[in-house]
Order: structure tokens, then C-alpha cells, then sequence
């Protein structure tokens, strides 16, 4: 009796056939129903490539109909249908499929990631088996991808004007100054004149209509390698890419007239508010991105005296107020 029962308790719940598995009476058609409900796609292959058994959830994924998934058929003829349903982005099968084996010749478990042509984004998790078969699971991370990536947007932009934050802006603007490019860079900080008083004579609503407007017309004319960002309140800063000073001020003096136009933000009538910028240049070698905004920071309350765009110079660093030409 103790023999029997011993033998029994060793016999497998499915049992492997040449191609595919059969189910044992006991259990087996359990499992294989579980598999079935499983929301990923699950596919079990032998040591030839050969398919072993494709779970409804694979069915689901690809959008294939029962039995065009049999046992017995290569990994390869999967991957040339699904292709040929128009789900591998125009991809060859065969490249696919060469790719697919060098992952498996590595035998350590990992995961790729798959875009097909109609969007959606398909983690594939590849585990080997120590038979020499392998495992497939398919999960559609369409939905997670976007609320990441959403996430990380929400993290490094302002939720109001939509523009970088001082977190990202700053992590640009380290690495502007530590590998320069071009003439290199130039940073300008940007503080709004009279933005309280219309935020409290017509509301937080107007305010906030006029800092979303104050960030578009900020982006205008931005460089792919230009950042517009709002660093907290009525405070702003653009870092310009390959802006030497012989140029700089000029396109400082635009964006304050722009800035200073009226603005039309349902109050009955256009406001007015003024914006004194500040501006700081880096050399073509690498420069202390501290250095420089604290130069741009000094500009700019020169600028708020003066009433129009101040360049930074050594005349500030000794309290004397800059020359006619870098004061615009």
C-alpha cells in the first residue's frame, strides 16, 4: 500500500507527450484551466523551439483564433503570423526570431519590451528551462507604460503652465555648464513686475490665466535644445543653447518687449505687467552652473533698477551698475 501511494504522489499532474501535454484526470485539466484564466499570454516550448502548450491569455493577446496555436509548431511560424496579422511594426519575422535566440543562448531570464503597430506594448519575460526549453510570458503594459510616463512628467513639469520645473531646469542646466556645446550656453532669470496686484485685485483664476500665457509666449522661438521653465511664483528662466553674448542681448531685449504686452485674461480689459530679466553667459569651457545663476540672479535685480534687460559683468560683482551695452 505504502509503495502505491508513493508512486502515485511522484506521478506528474500533467504529463508531457512528443508534442503538447496531456491532461491527468486528477488534476491536470485544473491546471491547464488556470493557465487558461491567467490575464497574461503564456506559452511553454521544448528544447527544439517547438511550441508545448499556448494559453487562451496568448490567444487573447494576439488575437488569434483556437488551434492556430497548436503544439508542435516552431517558435519561428508564431512569429511570422503575428506578423503577418500586421502586429510586429512591418518587422522581418526572421530578424525577430534571430534576435529572440541570441536572448535565449544567453540562459539567464530577462525581459524585452515589444511595440506593435497598433500601440500597444507588450512585455515579454523569456525564463529557460534546465531541459533546454523555455518560457514565454506575454503582459500588456500599454496602460502602466502611460501612467509612468505620466508620472515622470507630472515629477519634472509645472502642473499650471506645463513647463519644466526647477528640478529638471536645473538638472539641464548642470549639464549644459559641465559638457558645453557650440559658443556655449546663456541663462536667463526672468521675475514678473506687478503680477500680485492683478492676482489680487481679479483673482487667483486671472493670475494663473496670465502665468499660462506668460509661458507660451515664453516658448516661442525656443531651440530644439532651448529650456523655457517656471521656477516657483511669478519666477521664470530660459536657458539658450549655444547663445553667445554678442547675440544674447538681443534676443533678451525681444523677449522683454513680448513679455511686457498686454495680456488678455477675461478681466474685461488687458493688464499690464512688466518682467525684469536677468542674463548670465558660460564659456566654451565647463563653467559651475551655481556660478552662473547667481550672476543671472544679480543681473536681474540690476535689471528691476534699470527697467530693461541687464547682462551680467564684473562692474556687478563691486555693486558698480554695467555699462550702456550690457545693460541694453
Amino acid at each position: 500500500m505504502s509503495a502505491r501511494l508513493e508512486r502515485r504522489t511522484r506521478e506528474p499532474i500533467v504529463m508531457a507527450r512528443p508534442y503538447g501535454y496531456c491532461r491527468d484526470r486528477r488534476l491536470g485539466g485544473r491546471v491547464m484551466r488556470a493557465l487558461d484564466s491567467l490575464p497574461h499570454g503564456f506559452c511553454l516550448f521544448d528544447a527544439g523551439d517547438r511550441l508545448l502548450f499556448a494559453n487562451a491569455g496568448y490567444r487573447r493577446l494576439f488575437g488569434q483564433p483556437d488551434g492556430e496555436a497548436r503544439p508542435g509548431m516552431h517558435a519561428r511560424t508564431l512569429i511570422a503570423i503575428n506578423a503577418a496579422q500586421g502586429l510586429k511594426s512591418g518587422r522581418d519575422p526572421e530578424q525577430i526570431w534571430t534576435e529572440r535566440r541570441r536572448f535565449l543562448a544567453r540562459r539567464d531570464p530577462g525581459t524585452l519590451l515589444q511595440t506593435l503597430s497598433d500601440g500597444r506594448q507588450i512585455a515579454l519575460t523569456l525564463q529557460p528551462q534546465a531541459d533546454g526549453g523555455w518560457v514565454a510570458l506575454y503582459e500588456d503594459v500599454t496602460e502602466r507604460r502611460r501612467a509612468e510616463t505620466l508620472l515622470r512628467h507630472m515629477a519634472h513639469h509645472d502642473p499650471l503652465t506645463d513647463l519644466p520645473n526647477r528640478y529638471l531646469f536645473e538638472a539641464r542646466l548642470e549639464r549644459a555648464t559641465a559638457e558645453p556645446t557650440g559658443q556655449g550656453c546663456a541663462l536667463l532669470c526672468i521675475d514678473l513686475d506687478g503680477f500680485k496686484p492683478v492676482n489680487d485685485l481679479y483673482g487667483h483664476a486671472a493670475g494663473d490665466a496670465l502665468l499660462r500665457q506668460v509661458a507660451e509666449r515664453l516658448r516661442e522661438g525656443l531651440g530644439e535644445q532651448d529650456t523655457a521653465a517656471r521656477l516657483g511664483g511669478d519666477e521664470f528662466a530660459l536657458l539658450l543653447a549655444d547663445a553667445p553674448a554678442s547675440t544674447v542681448l538681443d534676443r533678451a531685449r525681444r523677449i522683454h518687449e513680448r513679455l511686457t504686452e498686454p495680456y488678455a485674461i477675461g478681466t474685461g480689459r488687458p493688464v499690464l505687467v512688466g518682467a525684469a530679466i536677468g542674463i548670465a553667459c558660460a564659456t566654451r569651457q565647463a563653467f559651475e552652473a551655481r556660478t552662473l545663476v547667481e550672476r543671472a540672479d544679480a543681473a536681474m535685480y540690476q535689471a528691476k533698477r534699470l527697467g530693461h534687460p541687464c547682462l551680467w559683468s564684473e562692474a556687478l560683482r563691486f555693486g558698480h551698475a554695467p555699462t550702456a551695452e550690457a545693460a541694453l
